[in-house]
């Protein structure tokens, strides 16, 4: 091998500098199940090293050691785990103290590199998933995310925010968290979630402001605030930036109006018309999808309902469309009033209760609804924020708390940088 040793290539593979180095490679059974095959590699120091103090750098001769275990990559198919003794060094200062190795995160089971591959799985793929794929028990990979994300919030920055939206998800019936996004900002970066808390409504806003505040953020520089039609939220947020324009989000206004038709489906199969009940039994998502999610089939039988004039939950599907239509065809500030204002008339002069009840709501919303056409502000719309917190919701099934729920959000939705691998 051109005068390398099995244990040099081994060292180099790993990064190791001096005084590490590997001093024995083999390949046994697994103790968990035998008839798997293991690589065990083992790492050691040369006799009379000395070691920087952890906490002041200062060199240190060896007082003790430990010994350590950490799970690596693969070695091809076979799991691969590093063994080694870790120095305990006394220093003068800080007295006995457990140095720091350069392939592990200190308190780590974990190498660093095995930890960045674990990070940009659990990214993509569900933690119960990831777990089985890898062999190790999901809480291991919620602690190693919990680790990261801590350490990540506590380097934020919120200076140069100066957009920002809240909503609010539910998760698991009556448990609800709050979440604060910042809008992508004119550096050209991409949304991402500020801060989330469990609870909703104004006390929620009250302790965002308070971590605003102490991660550099300036309330009187935000001039764009996003919200659904909530006034618990948007009063609060007023009063805490108080410079801002808010925006109610066409997201919500939408779903409002969704469900309301829904509403009117739900109360149209109560009824004794048969002849209602017959047309709208099994049609529920025919009046929820868009046109273009249908399948031909369904948007055929949409397309015969909607021909039928004895349905109340045809004339609300319709006003849904109107709905859609003013957000997608109005240009301008001016043209979405005159448009705003014919559709709330007719909704309220519909007769139709439900539809009735969804004109006097964006009256009553008119202002921060006509916002979105001056600022343009939507927190559907930032980078599919929506679709991914209902993808996290979708894997909330393997969550044990609501503190793992929100560690996740951050986690996919904040922006957050991943460590960076000192081993190769």
């Amino acid at each position: 091998m051109n005068g390398f040793s099995q244990t040099d290539i081994f060292t180099m593979a790993l990064g190791l500098t001096e005084p590490w180095r590997v001093t024995n490679v083999e390949m046994v059974p697994s103790e968990k199940n035998p008839d798997k095959m293991e690589v065990h590699i083992t790492v050691d120091y040369q006799e009379g090293s000395k070691f920087p103090c952890p906490e002041c750098g200062e060199s240190c001769r060896i007082y003790d050691s430990k010994r350590k275990v950490w799970r690596h990559l693969n070695f091809f198919q076979y799991r691969c785990y590093i063994h080694a003794r870790v120095p305990r060094i006394e220093c003068e200062q800080h007295k006995v103290r457990l140095v720091e190795v350069p392939w592990a995160r200190s308190g780590s089971g974990f190498t660093l590199l095995m930890e960045a591959v674990l990070l940009t799985m659990l990214q993509q793929m569900p933690v119960s998933q990831v777990a089985k794929q890898v062999g190790e028990h999901d809480t291991r990979l919620w602690r190693l995310i919990s680790l990261y994300v801590q350490q990540a919030l506590e380097k934020q920055d919120f200076s140069g925010v100066d957009a920002i939206g809240v909503d609010e998800y539910s998760h698991k019936g009556q448990h609800y968290i709050t979440v604060f996004l910042a809008h992508p900002e004119k550096d050209g970066s991409k949304a991402r979630v500020l801060y989330t808390v469990e609870g909703k409504g104004k006390d929620t806003v009250k302790q965002f402001l308070h971590i605003f505040k102490a991660k550099q953020g300036e309330p009187d520089k935000v001039g764009d605030v996003t919200s659904d039609m909530c006034h618990g939220y948007r009063n609060a947020m007023t009063d805490a930036f108080p410079q801002a324009r808010t925006t109610v989000d066409k997201f919500h206004v939408v779903k409002m109006m969704g469900d309301s038709v829904d509403q009117v489906r739900r109360r149209e199969m109560r009824s004794k018309d048969r002849k209602k009940i017959g047309s709208l039994e099994g049609t529920r998502y025919l009046w929820l999808k868009n046109k273009q999610n249908l399948t031909e089939k369904q948007l055929s039988q949409l397309e015969l309902l909607l021909s039928t004039d004895h349905l109340d939950t045809v004339t609300a599907y319709n006003y849904r469309l109107k709905l859609q239509g003013f957000y997608e065809n109005c240009l301008d500030y001016e043209s979405a009033v005159e448009a705003f204002e014919a559709l709330c008339m007719e909704l309220s002069n519909s007769r139709i209760a439900e539809m009735q009840k969804v004109g006097q709501s964006l009256t009553r919303n008119a202002l921060e609804i006509l916002n979105y056409f001056d600022s343009r502000k939507t927190n559907a719309l930032l980078e599919g924020f929506n679709s991914m917190i209902s993808l996290i919701k979708h894997r909330a099934r393997g969550f044990k708390n609501m503190k793992n729920f929100m560690a996740m959000i951050y986690f996919v939705c904040g922006e957050l940088a991943l460590p960076k691998a000192t081993i190769m």
